[in-house]
């Protein structure tokens, strides 16, 4: 598969191990990566028939059953009432993560299609703040005021700019809407109305219009389903629809384009620079912060260029990780220091610059003077590490353990306790064989028993304590401490 042209948006998705996978590029690099599992309810986005069990003024909300196992979360809106064993169609909120907690619902739903949204039970039309042309904004107003259903307001997004016809993907969506009323009324139990579209669907819509040269699959069926879409017009007559064959080629899409290889340093602490330099990214409770630093780039003769070249890099680095990593919140980052303020905001634009087409909205806030970036991400999703790794067993995801030395020092304290407490013994300490190795070097903290270290992975903790039976002797292979000083 060739590469699109640099400024170009690409699309690849890989249909294997019984879920789906999209890839986004942009000018040739890895921005975002996506997942939906087969045989997982999707529970966001879709459309479902609610019945409303209580309403909490405490909370400022409602639980409504929509037929999943927890009551779904309907925040209270100023001026609507809810009334318990009241039905009505609410949407599951986008980019949330449904865990052990309810589902977060609105009463307000949406229908996106790739030029317009859909406001069912609104009025009028609005259009994409970043359609800044006041001409094109107007000719747009009066276009989707033609196009708009009864009953049901229209935003019009940036695609729409494109000058395309509005009235069939109108239409569309008025008749998606218009499926979900007519299914609600032949119900009486809450569940699914509408589901999501697939993820390859949504991504062509989403991110579609003149940028999106291509959209690469595995999978036929999936082919036949987005070749039907842009027949349909839900897809740009200009992007290319194509199938890779991984079996003819001996590879798979994923490995072909090097996306393992995105993910694995996607979820990597350190990422390098070309440069020389590298970022660093730590998760704090509150915020995510970033170190950049120079590493193993070597300096020249002017050392504000150098670092003025390390933290330009690193600001465009940093935009497109903060992408694929799906970070939001706060974040903060800790720039190479620049004396002169103009090199400082050219460092805050390359920043402003390298994060517009991010779809999540990133707000750069500026630099402090201890040369600290601010800025912040809206969630949408998940981050990537939480999608794909669960915290470690030993560290409880705290990245560090205690060490071995510390681990011996705390099972002869534990000895000395039950020594003091009136045990005698002899007593055995199974423990890893680090921790072995350092009970080895150390005394024993009984004077009147014995103490044996016994090297055992099974322990399964760090240490574990036995009191052996008086005339008891050791398991072989176990190592009689020494007697403590003066003994």
């Amino acid at each position: 598969m060739e590469r699109a042209g640099e400024a170009d948006r690409e699309i690849a998705v890989e249909c294997a191990l019984g879920g789906t996978r999209a890839a986004v590029f942009e000018g040739g690099a890895l921005v975002e990566l996506h997942e939906e599992r087969d045989g997982e309810q999707e529970q966001t986005e879709g459309l479902y028939l609610g019945c409303v069990q209580a309403v909490r003024p405490s909370v400022c909300a409602a639980f409504v059953d929509i037929g999943l196992a927890r009551n779904a979360f309907l925040p209270l809106r100023e001026g609507a009432v809810y009334r318990p064993g009241e039905m009505l169609i609410v949407q599951g909120a986008a980019g949330q993560s449904v865990t052990s907690k309810g589902m977060r619902v609105t009463d307000r739903p949406t229908l996106a299609g790739e030029r317009l949204v859909l406001l069912p039970g609104e009025a009028g039309v609005r259009v994409s703040a970043k359609i800044s042309d006041e001409a094109l904004r107007a000719r747009l107003i009066e276009r989707a005021g033609a196009a708009c259903p009864a009953g049901c307001g229209l935003i019009v997004r940036t695609a729409a700019a494109d000058e395309a016809p509005l009235m069939e993907e109108a239409q569309a969506l008025a008749a998606r809407w218009s499926r979900a009323l007519e299914m609600a009324k032949g119900r009486a139990a809450p569940g699914l109305l509408l589901d999501r579209e697939p993820l390859a669907l949504r991504l062509a819509r989403d991110l579609g219009g003149s940028r999106l040269a291509r959209v690469t699959v595995n999978d036929e069926a999936l082919l036949s389903l987005l070749r039907e879409r842009q027949s349909a017009g839900g897809i740009s007559a200009g992007t290319r629809i194509e199938l890779y064959d991984e079996a003819a080629h001996g590879l798979a899409l994923f490995d072909l384009l090097g996306v393992e290889r995105g993910i694995e340093q996607a979820l990597a602490r350190r990422v390098p620079l070309p440069c020389g330099g590298e970022i660093v990214f730590d998760a704090a409770e509150a915020m995510t912060v970033i170190d950049v630093n120079s590493a193993r780039m070597v300096k020249g003769r002017d050392e504000e260029e150098t670092a003025l070249r390390v933290d330009l890099e690193a600001a465009r680095e940093i935009a497109r990780q903060l992408r694929l990593r799906g970070i939001g919140g706060v974040v903060v980052i800790d720039m190479i220091d620049l004396a002169a303020p103009e090199r400082r905001e050219q460092v805050l634009s390359c920043l402003r610059e390298a994060t517009a087409n991010d779809r999540a909205g990133v707000t750069v806030e500026g630099m402090t003077r201890l040369g600290l970036v601010e800025l912040t991400r809206r969630r949408v999703e998940p981050p990537l590490s939480s999608r794909l790794c669960a915290p470690c067993g030993r560290c409880r995801g705290a990245g560090a353990v205690l060490s071995a030395r510390e681990i011996a020092l705390r099972a002869l304290r534990e000895v000395r306790r039950m020594a003091l407490s009136g045990q005698r013994g002899p007593f055995l300490v199974s423990c890893g064989a680090k921790t072995a190795r350092e009970l080895a070097t150390l005394p024993s903290p009984a004077r009147d028993a014995d103490v044996y270290a016994l090297c055992d992975a099974r322990a399964g903790e760090p240490y574990i304590i036995e009191q052996l039976g008086q005339g008891m002797p050791p398991p072989q292979g176990a190592a009689r401490l020494a007697p403590p000083k003066g003994a």
